[in-house]
Order: structure tokens, then C-alpha cells, then sequence
């Protein structure tokens, strides 16, 4: 199904817990973890960050590999340039360039980690990269309800994925990623909003785009609902995904620059926020 898979950790308890329950259920040929320390300019506590945070990735690995996962892990120091802006200084940086290094096909990435009982629903680590990442990243939603961990990671993520395309180009690029898991779907929703072109040309549109729906549903081994919406593309796509208890939803994540999403937001940043179910994006170039 898939070859490399990455996941990033704060070593948080959310972050550990998606880890042990929900990597698991995503078949991969190996599972590498990533941790990013914080580069500070005294070099013996960075020492001991490093030190402790080697024995804690040595018992993530353990435990990954008692459940049956093929996993290794890796602890790596941010950046050391201590006047770029703490935007720069993300971890999100170096994630991204260990997923590049390691050819990993996706990225998993919990929606909340070490501040996780902030208000927001994503925290800035993973919506970072989803901006940046060059490579799908999934998105498993957790949060704590009621004092408890809870993450979205039904046992069959794969089974009823609703596919999101807007029959641009990177339709292309999402249906391919979506045929490594192909044998895992039972059913599929293929959805269109449409959010362009005036009343007079709405049912040439829907009718287009049934069409075109169709085309790409014939790609697939599984079957497919075609469904076509009107409206503001985000809240449709996961109001669709609620009605018909969708277990994934799948959307591209097109080039725009850092700056233009970040002012301007995309859908797909806006459906990872607003999705109660993981959402994988997928970049297209």
C-alpha cells in the first residue's frame, strides 16, 4: 500500500497516542518518527535535550514494533540561526526536509500536539505543514473531550474516503495517490462544488461536471457515488463528508505561495480545519 510513512512527535501525550493507536492501522512498509528539538545556545543542555529525547524515541520505536510496525526513529535539532523569524523556526522545516530526505510517501501528522488544549482547532505545527510539505500529509484529528484523549483514526480509514476534486489538473494528481489505498476502499464519494459561472450556466455546469466525475470514477477498482454541490467548496466538502460518514476525506492542495495562503487562506487548509474526520492533502505541483 505504502512505503514510508513519517510521523512527527513532541513526544505529547496526544501526539503519543495517536502514534500507538492510529499509525498502526495505516498499512506501511516502515514507519520512520521524527522529533525536532528546539536549538538552544547552551550546548550542555542541548546535550541533555538531545540524551533525553534519543531514550524516549528508543521507547516510541519499541513500542511501535511490538505492535507489528517496521519503525526507526529519528531525533534532529532545529535550526541554529537564533534572528529568523519564529515563523522560520518551525519544526515544520525540519519535518519536511526529513520526509524529503527519507522518500517517504506521506506524512501523518496529529491536528494537535503539546498545546492541544488550546482553543484552536489545529495546531500550528501540523497546519504548517500542510502549507509546506511537498508530499500528502494526513491529518488525523485529535483532541481531549471530557479529560480524555480522543483521535479520529476509525480502524478502517480507507473504507468510505470522500474524494474531493475540482477537475483542474490536480484532480489528475489526487486520483493517482488515491489508487495506492484503492484496494482498501469499499465505496467512495467523488465530489465537485461548484462556486463559479453564473444561473444561466449552473445545469451546463452540473452536468459538466457530472461528466467529467464520471471519467475518473472509472479509474478506480472501487465504486463511486458521483456528487455535485453548489456553494463555498470547504463547508460543502465537509458537510458531505458528515452526511455520509465519510471515513477519510482526500483534496488536492494546489501551489499557491506560503504568503498567498497564509493572507488569503486555501479550501484545503480550511476542510483541516473544519473536518471532524482525517483529511489527506495532497500537493500538486
Amino acid at each position: 500500500m505504502f512505503g514510508k510513512v513519517l510521523f512527527p512527535t513532541d513526544f505529547s501525550e496526544i501526539s503519543l497516542y495517536a502514534l500507538e493507536n492510529c499509525v498502526p492501522r495505516i498499512k506501511a512498509e516502515e514507519v520512520i518518527v521524527v522529533h525536532v528539538i528546539e536549538y538552544v545556545q547552551d550546548l550542555k543542555v542541548l546535550e541533555k535535550l538531545q540524551m533525553e529525547a534519543k531514550k524516549k524515541m528508543d521507547e516510541v520505536v519499541e513500542k511501535l514494533k511490538e505492535k507489528g510496525v517496521n519503525a526507526k526513529g529519528f531525533v534532529t535539532i532545529g535550526s541554529v540561526a537564533p534572528a529568523i523569524s519564529r515563523e522560520a523556526r518551525c519544526p515544520s522545516m525540519e519535518i519536511i526536509d526529513r520526509a524529503y530526505c527519507e522518500m517517504v510517501d506521506m506524512i501523518v501528522i496529529p491536528s494537535k500536539g503539546k498545546h492541544a488544549k488550546r482553543i484552536a482547532t489545529i495546531g500550528s505545527t501540523a497546519l504548517n505543514v500542510v502549507r509546506r510539505s511537498g508530499v500528502p500529509v494526513l491529518v488525523v484529528r485529535c483532541d481531549y473531550k471530557n479529560g480524555e484523549i480522543e483521535c479520529e483514526c476509525v480502524d478502517e480509514i480507507f473504507k468510505r474516503p470522500l474524494i474531493a476534486l475540482d477537475l483542474s489538473q490536480c484532480s489528475d494528481v489526487v486520483t493517482s495517490f488515491v489508487r495506492k489505498f484503492e484496494e482498501e476502499v469499499e465505496k467512495a464519494t467523488l465530489l465537485h462544488v461548484i462556486d463559479y459561472g453564473s444561473m444561466e450556466e449552473l445545469d451546463e455546469n452540473i452536468s459538466n461536471a457530472k461528466n467529467a466525475l464520471s471519467v475518473y470514477a472509472e479509474k478506480f477498482k472501487f465504486d463511486s457515488e458521483i456528487v455535485v454541490e453548489t456553494g463555498d467548496p470547504a463547508n460543502e466538502i465537509v458537510s458531505k463528508a458528515v452526511e455520509r460518514k465519510s471515513t477519510l476525506i482526500v483534496i488536492g492542495k494546489t501551489g499557491r505561495s506560503l504568503i498567498r495562503e497564509i493572507l488569503l487562506g486555501s479550501v484545503a487548509t480550511e476542510v483541516v480545519k473544519k473536518s471532524k474526520v482525517p483529511t489527506l492533502v495532497v500537493p500538486c505541483k
